[in-house]
């Protein structure tokens, strides 16, 4: 091959090599550390599917003396992004900031997904989740409990430099201040329950309804249960267990967390959750029933009675009771 056909073919693999990874597009958060070479920021960009080629890269920020411009921070990368756009991101070295979503009705494996969706790796992810938080909303939390439901569902913004516990943080603010400011931790003395017992049936009604004025009865349902010492009899409490063991869902599920066979309330939270559903165990609905089921037909159906309910889920639960 002569020489001018290789300079052919080096110029275009070099301007293939620069070229957007993906023309579609998915946002990367990326961490440039103090003091990381160019080499090893390429090598991450790589890694991270932002860039064709390690190569390519460190021949542009050398070629254009860009190479010790690249500045430390977080930063908000693009794939169809090309190394010109990239490396003019680094060199301004404007950190970046990222609106992370915590959707409610969720479990820690959840978001766990979610937030390595938003490019947080599973280290610091299980760093984030095991570390130790000093915060008031956490008082009674028991050591051996996780985090299960203490992530209140909200839009976050933070830095892309920022750390999941920043993150963590601004949640416990966040839910700890609409359990002060809404009285619903004076509701949770009057009745006897701790910040984690509150939240843990909170976490129950959400699971069971969506519907405030519902889940505000169904608050009342579980209530009236332990004061009258009945197992709350809660099938989502069974299924949550199953699949944290990743076993099959059943009735008579082994684990403290199935409120079917075990009186009281469960260890601790199966999901995080709304207002509307701490609202309704610090103030439910008046009644006396003591059972519900939810229909085929999408409503709920209360009843004082076990030959009342017996009847609602003959007449209303045909396919769903089925399922367990």
């Amino acid at each position: 091959m002569s020489t001018a056909i290789c300079s052919i073919v080096a110029v275009l693999w070099y301007q293939q090599a620069l070229s957007a990874p993906d023309q579609d597009g998915s946002d990367i958060r990326v961490l440039i550390e103090q003091g990381e070479t160019s080499s090893e920021i390429a090598s991450k960009l790589r890694t991270k599917g932002l860039i064709r080629s390690e190569t390519a890269f460190n021949i542009y920020v050398q070629t254009t003396g860009t190479r010790a411009k690249l500045q430390a921070g977080g930063y908000i990368l693009s794939t169809d992004q090309n190394v010109q756009q990239i490396v003019d991101h680094l060199v301004a070295g404007k950190a970046d900031e990222v609106d992370i979503l915590i959707s409610p009705s969720v479990t820690l494996n959840g978001i766990r997904k979610n937030l390595q969706q938003y490019g947080y790796s599973s280290d610091e992810i299980d760093r984030a989740l095991s570390a130790d938080y000093e915060h008031p909303l956490l008082a009674s939390k028991p050591d051996t409990a996780t985090l299960e439901g203490y992530i209140y569902p909200e839009t976050y913004r933070i830095g892309a430099d920022q750390t999941l516990e920043d993150l963590f943080e601004k949640s416990f603010d966040e839910l700890y201040e609409v359990l002060t400011e809404n009285g619903y931790l004076a509701a949770f003395q009057a009745r006897s329950l701790s910040i984690h017992q509150g939240l843990t049936l909170s976490s129950i009604v959400q699971k069971e309804v969506d519907n405030p004025s519902d889940q505000k009865q169904v608050a009342q349902v579980f209530l009236s249960r332990l004061a009258q010492d009945i197992q709350l009899g809660s099938d989502v409490t069974f299924i949550y267990a199953a699949e944290q063991a990743g076993q099959q869902p059943t009735v008579n599920f082994d684990s403290p967390y199935n409120t079917r066979i075990n009186k009281g309330i469960p260890p601790g939270p199966i999901a995080n959750m709304q207002r509307s559903a701490i609202d309704a165990v610090a103030s439910p609905a008046p009644g006396d029933f003591l059972y519900f089921v939810a229909g085929d037909d999408g409503k709920t159906y209360f009843s004082r009675t076990e030959a009342e309910h017996n009847a609602n889920v003959a007449a209303h639960c045909i396919k769903l009771c089925q399922e367990y």
